[in-house]
């Protein structure tokens, strides 16, 4: 099949289903061995990431294919890994172990990243695809049910009535952006494929947005609701944007002040009043709610990183050596605490390596201008979540499920029709 497109920055995939399925299973098995992890602790989670690490590795050696789109965020990745490494050389860090991990993550990622634009970017990819997105919203869904009904799901410290789902995963939020990210590539693959939105569509949106509920997780919550604000923006008529900008003020409003899971936050005002990032000592009675303990955790942290401005303390290591001994839940000033002006240079390098893929994902038709819509707003979404949230650099299952986000819509949509069947896929032929 000649694949032939009038979008000039479209690269088309190397045509290897055999690598597109293998990549898959990889990632099956990743998946399944976190879920093991946590129904019996076996320690599979880190090996299975070991072994998928030395394949990709492999797969690289055999083909050496490195993907154009994916240069940048290459070239950042590395550069991180070579600032951490100097960091890690120089800090005298409490917990060196955590350095290895984090620069073997980065490695990982720079693989996984290059791979999946490489072999995941056709149409053979899809449908393998699509069976493990279906089937990690099902299952999570099932085990999300299963953890609050039985009362074993997570709870927090300062709410030990509040019973939250971790899926899949170990924790609410990290679940939760995975399940935001799972639907949105489903999504993008029904238009990809040409399929129609059907009920067993439906059906694993229902299951996911009931799992992503389950969670508690208000940071993903924001997160889906900036993807729909995002698109109604970009593609939605003018009587939608008008309705979106006159209802987003009084649903914040209503957010914060009716439910559970945002109350808490109607504190913030009055913690501004008695709070300074020039103040090094603080009133800890002011702090009521994580939001407030992020705020006092990020004067704390960066009035230390100054005292280590080049190199930093370390990578992986802000848990650690920080005075709030907590991570920084902002990726741009835990790179700073962790690798320094250098590390966190390599991490902008990353980031705008991330928004090249983002600027060049096809959009030639309309399915593919809808797909990178899709894929752009969880973009600016998951920038919102690293910035307030979560540092996201040691979410292994996370990072994953983003990348094969940016594979799915980075697939041009060719000769489609919504009348025909995901079985009418055809075979590319080798090259």
């Amino acid at each position: 099949m000649t694949v032939t497109t009038t979008d000039p920055v479209v690269l088309p995939a190397i045509s290897n289903p055999t690598s597109a399925r293998v990549l898959v299973a990889l990632v099956s098995l990743r998946w399944l061995a976190g879920i093991t992890d946590n129904l019996v602790t076996t320690g599979l989670s880190e090996a299975s990431a070991v072994a998928i690490l030395a394949m990709l590795g492999l797969m690289l050696l055999n083909r050496m294919r490195l993907s154009r789109d994916a240069i940048l965020l290459l070239a950042g990745l590395l550069a991180w890994i070579v600032t951490g490494t100097l960091s890690a050389l120089s800090a005298n860090m409490p917990r060196p172990f955590e350095a290895v991990a984090l620069l073997t993550l980065l490695l990982f990622y720079a693989l996984f990243a290059n791979a999946a634009l490489t072999y995941l970017r056709q149409l053979s990819a899809l449908v393998p695809l699509r069976r493990f997105l279906s089937a990690f919203v099902v299952v999570g869904a099932v085990l999300a049910l299963a953890q609050v009904l039985s009362g074993n799901g997570f709870v927090d410290p300062g709410k030990p009535g509040v019973i939250r789902a971790y899926g899949s995963d170990v924790h609410p939020v990290s679940f939760a952006i995975q399940i935001v990210a799972a639907l949105l590539a489903l999504e993008i693959l029904r238009v990809k494929i040409g399929a129609r939105f059907g009920m067993g569509h439906l059906a694993l949106l229902t299951l996911g947005s009931v799992a992503l509920y389950l969670t508690f997780a208000r940071t993903a919550w924001v997160m889906a609701f900036l993807v729909l604000a995002f698109l109604v923006w970009r593609r939605g008529s003018g009587m939608q944007k008008l309705a979106l900008a006159a209802l987003a003020l009084p649903l914040g409003i209503l957010g914060l002040t009716v439910s559970d899971r945002f109350a808490d936050l109607a504190s913030l005002p009055f913690f501004w009043q008695n709070f300074s990032f020039s103040d090094t000592v603080f009133d800890y009675r002011f702090v009521d709610n994580s939001m407030s303990w992020r705020i006092v955790n990020w004067s704390y942290g960066l009035h230390q990183a100054m005292e280590q401005p080049l190199l930093g303390f370390g990578p992986g290591q802000s848990a650690h050596a920080s005075h709030f001994s907590l991570e920084m839940h902002n990726l741009l000033l835990e790179g700073f605490f962790e690798g320094g002006m250098l590390g966190l240079g390599a991490l902008l390098v990353t980031l705008a390596g991330l928004v090249r893929i983002h600027r060049r994902l096809p959009k030639a038709t309309p399915e593919d201008a809808y797909a990178s819509t899709l894929a752009g707003g969880f973009g600016l979404a998951l920038l919102f979540a690293v910035l307030v949230s979560t540092s996201l650099v040691d979410q292994l299952m996370t990072v994953i499920m983003y990348l094969l986000l940016l594979a799915t819509a980075g697939t041009p949509t060719l000769m489609q029709r919504e009348s025909q069947p995901l079985s009418w896929l055809p075979r590319p032929e080798s090259p």
